[in-house]
This record gives C-alpha cells, sequence and structure tokens, in this order.
C-alpha cells in the first residue's frame, strides 16, 4: 500500500512553527500495571470502559500522557490515542493540546518507530468521519478557519473516491457535519461550495452518476444564506482547483479494531 499523506503534508513542519519552546517535560515514573488495552473503534464513538489507566493519569500534562503511552505502548497506538484522546472518544481521558501532544512524540520518536506513528496518525486522521476530520484539522489550526470549511470540501471527493461511498453515506456525513457546525454555518456553507465545486469540475466516470445528480446542488438554501450574511462573497471568491484531483491507486486501508 501506497502511503498518502494528502490531508496532512506538512503536518510536522506546521506543529514545529506553530509551537513555541516547550517547558521541560518532567518524567513520570509509572506504577506497574497490566497490558494496555484500549478497545476504540476507528470511526469514533466513545469507550464507555475508558481503559487500563493507572491511578491519576487524567490529570497529567498532555507531554507526560503521551510520554506514559509511549513506554507502554506501540507508536501505532499512541498515534491513534493522541487522535481520539484530541477529539475526546476515550472516556475520562482528554489531550488538551494536539499539536504538543503530537508534537511530543514527533520529537521523541525515530527511525522505524517515527515513521510507524507518522503513517498510522496521517491513516487515521484521513479515514476520521467527515465532521471529525473538520475538528481535528481545527485542533491542529494549520489552516486559516476562514479557509477549512472549502478546503474540506474540495478534498471531500477524493475521500468518497477512496472509501467507495454510496449517495446515502455521503448524505449521512453531509447532515452530522451540518449538526456539528450548528455554531459556525459559514464553515457547513464554504464546505458545500468547496464540494460543489469539485463536482461541476470533475468530469472522471468512475464515480456513481447519484453523487453528481444528488449533491450538485446540495442545501442551496444554506449556500444562499451564506451569501446575504456575506455580502463580499455573493460576488464570487475565484477557487483555485488542481489539474486533477488526487485519486489514491490503493484505496483498501485495513480497518483497525483497537488502539
Amino acid at each position: 500500500m501506497t502511503h498518502n499523506s494528502f490531508f496532512f503534508p506538512n503536518f510536522v513542519k506546521n506543529l514545529k512553527n506553530l509551537i513555541m519552546n516547550g517547558a521541560l517535560i518532567r518524567r513520570f515514573v509509572p506504577v506497574a500495571i497490566m497490558t494496555l488495552i484500549l478497545l476504540i473503534p476507528a470511526c469514533g464513538g466513545k469507550d464507555k470502559n475508558g481503559g487500563n489507566f493507572p491511578d491519576g493519569f487524567a490529570s497529567l500534562s498532555d507531554e507526560q500522557k503521551v510520554v506514559y503511552m509511549m513506554e507502554h505502548a506501540s507508536a501505532d497506538s499512541v498515534a491513534r490515542f493522541i487522535i481520539y484522546a484530541a477529539l475526546g472518544k476515550i472516556e475520562g481521558v482528554k489531550i488538551d493540546t494536539l499539536n504538543n501532544a503530537s508534537l511530543k512524540a514527533y520529537e521523541t520518536y525515530t527511525d522505524t518507530a517515527l515513521q510507524t506513528f507518522s503513517w498510522e496518525f496521517d491513516r487515521v486522521a484521513e479515514e476520521l468521519p467527515l465532521h471529525d476530520k473538520m475538528r481535528l484539522r481545527a485542533l491542529v489550526g494549520s489552516e486559516d478557519p476562514q479557509g477549512l470549511g472549502l478546503t474540506l470540501g474540495l478534498e471531500y471527493m477524493n475521500q468518497i473516491r477512496v472509501k467507495g461511498m454510496t449517495a446515502d453515506e455521503v448524505l449521512k456525513e453531509l447532515q452530522e457535519l451540518k449538526k456539528a457546525s450548528a455554531d459556525d454555518p459559514d464553515l457547513y456553507a464554504r464546505f458545500l461550495i468547496g464540494f460543489r465545486t469539485v463536482l461541476r469540475y470533475d468530469k472522471n466516470s468512475d464515480m456513481p452518476k447519484e453523487i453528481y445528480t444528488r449533491f450538485l446542488n446540495y442545501d442551496e438554501d444554506a449556500v444562499q444564506e451564506y451569501y446575504s450574511r456575506n455580502k463580499s462573497a455573493s460576488a464570487g471568491v475565484p477557487v483555485t482547483l488542481p489539474d486533477s484531483i488526487p485519486i489514491d491507486e490503493h484505496p483498501e486501508i485495513a480497518p483497525s479494531d483497537s488502539i
């Protein structure tokens, strides 16, 4: 399988630019524990059982949590832990600053472990449901908040291809995104503008016709309301599209059933 880092190509660089010199992390000496098993599906949902963490784990700093995990779990497990904890999907455990936690792992791992961590972080981030992907990208903070929705919309066709999504699955994700963006309807509207632009631009015949017919003018009211709120946008902002829409030639990705 060829690794596809389409969504987070400059993640490490962005982190280093975003984060100032951090405080020295005090080494955490863990108590003896059983083998750490975190039962968290890759697609989300809170783990109601939490996980076998030692007493006081939740009160550690983000960096200390990562140090502990690196000492007791594989690099790919640490990548999943950071993402799910940042998204609030591990009951009782939270990563408050995704950048600090990720940078700690990137700066500590070397060689194969670093490659494994990076690949798994990118893979999980790319495979997240649309609304969680939006939240994760916002947490990374490397993109202009005003352009985040548009960027996600422009990229979404590639995600549909890679996952082999049906029109009904796309509809469900768009509904979830709208619900998650209730406090920021402009983000949702900009996503629609980007997505619908790609639908008009994309002439490939490999996509089900229903994808085009159902979503070419999807939720027009939301887009028109956006233009009404942002008069300057109604003039039309030019969208720069690539010469071709990226297609993953190796779309089959084995699902991850647990951290």
